[in-house]
């Protein structure tokens, strides 16, 4: 989504208003500006023709309508000095353990449409986040002590839901996991706010509150299709004050996904490259493949050559993985994951026919049970396939990703299938017109 776009919805405002009110702001500040709506559209790369770059005059107007100080207003740059939108950025909390009480209370207390779960950290800002998270002190997971004292059992019970949620999220999709995540979360963060525990208990009620933002920011995404960094800093935050150094950098990995997913492959690659250097030799050869796989996917998305090191590297990582004992939320990381990276790479890359060859040799690596990851490659595979001019073979294909579709939640599974769909419409082939049908009758429901 163009920043200027993301700032506007933020406002509630369309493209229109916004033209009439920078007009009245120009007409204010005796500017000879008159921007229409048609240039409010342009200037977003939206509408007819290549998108405008709006004159370094306008530009200072739209900072300053948007809350920006002017020294912020960097030209030259459009659109990427908007990515500081001030509306968009999370609050600042302390990396202690009351700040990221108040961070996590803020992700499940707003609904998640609101602007503050949604909060967008890129450029220095995330730079920032990601300093505070190497440097921030464990020491900081002292006691928060107001209420009775709480014991294994209740620590033991939150785990076991943290691990219920993980299978949950394998067999479904991010659907099932937003309102179960969510006050699974406030319990966990409400028993580390009003009850007293030991000091190892208190880091692992941590772990887990870190566990369960995490899989609420990753189900956001699955859902949704937008990367909600406010969510997945909170998490980071959690597994700090925990001590936790692994299951931060894996909470960076999944957050990368949602960023290189949703057209921000540069901090991804920065998530990953901290994460990496964060833990390098001291974590399992798995976590490290993984770490060093979702890398390569960054850098495919930014056209970067050295994916195909990065895939390697993890191929040999995960062949010594065995010996070594795992973190629990290790488990799903295994043999299909790199063949398909790879395949994903191809098709990032522009290379349609090595991507469906790839996913047709990975297709049936996947335990049945992964039914959401099944669908998503599945779909990717039948998308590579259609690039390739390969019609019937992606009109199979999307068929048996659209079977698996009727019982996982999952948007980012189900909207490629629905585009696949729609560009099939003006095939003459039978199968291309039957797939267009059944698809939107199943998608859009």
């Amino acid at each position: 989504m163009h920043p200027l776009t993301r700032a506007l919805r933020t406002r509630n405002t369309s493209s229109a208003q916004f033209a009439r009110e920078l007009r009245t702001l120009a007409e204010q500040r005796g500017e000879h500006v008159n921007p229409q709506k048609g240039d409010a559209y342009r200037w977003q790369g939206r509408g007819k023709g290549q998108p405008r770059r709006p004159e370094d005059l306008t530009q200072y107007l739209i900072g300053e309508w948007l809350g920006f100080d002017r020294e912020a207003v960097d030209p030259p740059t459009w659109p990427h000095w908007l990515e500081s939108d001030p509306l968009q950025q999370p609050p600042d909390h302390p990396w202690t353990p009351n700040g990221t009480l108040a961070a996590l209370t803020e992700s499940w207390e707003e609904n998640f449409m609101e602007r503050r779960t949604f909060g967008i950290l890129t450029g220095t800002t995330l730079t920032a986040s990601l300093w505070k998270w190497l440097t921030a002190d464990p020491a900081a997971a002292g006691q928060i002590t107001s209420a009775r004292r709480i014991g294994e059992a209740a620590v033991a019970h939150v785990e076991t839901r943290v691990r219920d949620l993980w299978h949950a999220d394998d067999l479904g999709g991010g659907g099932r996991l937003l309102d179960e995540s969510a006050a699974s979360l406030r319990l966990a963060t409400d028993l580390l706010r009003n009850r007293d525990y030991s000091d190892a208990h208190g880091a692992r009620l941590y772990a887990a509150v870190a566990d369960l933002a995490r899989q609420r920011a990753a189900a956001v995404f699955d859902v949704h299709n937008v990367c909600p960094d406010a969510l997945f800093e909170s998490a980071l935050r959690a597994a700090r004050i925990a001590g936790d150094d692994a299951l931060g950098a894996n909470i960076l990995g999944f957050w990368a996904v949602a960023a290189y997913n949703t057209d921000r492959p540069q901090d991804a690659e920065t998530m990953t490259t901290v994460a990496l250097s964060s833990l390098r030799g001291r974590t399992t050869p798995r976590v490290e493949a993984m770490l060093t796989t979702r890398r390569a996917r960054a850098r495919a998305h930014l056209r970067d050559q050295g994916c195909w090191a990065d895939l390697d590297r993890a191929e040999h990582l995960l062949a010594d993985a065995g010996d070594h004992q795992d973190p629990d939320w290790a488990y799903w990381f295994g043999a299909p994951d790199i063949p398909a990276a790879r395949a994903s790479s191809h098709r990032d890359m522009g290379q349609p026919d090595l991507a469906a060859q790839q996913f047709a040799q990975t297709a049936n690596l996947y335990d049945p049970a992964y039914v959401r990851d099944r669908a998503l490659y599945l779909s990717r595979q039948a998308d590579a396939e259609y690039d390739a001019g390969h019609v019937e073979a992606a009109c199979s294909t999307a068929s048996q990703a659209l079977d698996l579709t009727e019982t996982i939640t999952s948007r980012r599974t189900t909207a490629p299938l629905l585009d696949l769909a729609n560009r099939l419409r003006n095939s003459s082939a039978p199968e291309a017109r039957d797939f267009h049908e059944r698809a939107h009758s199943t998608l859009t429901a």
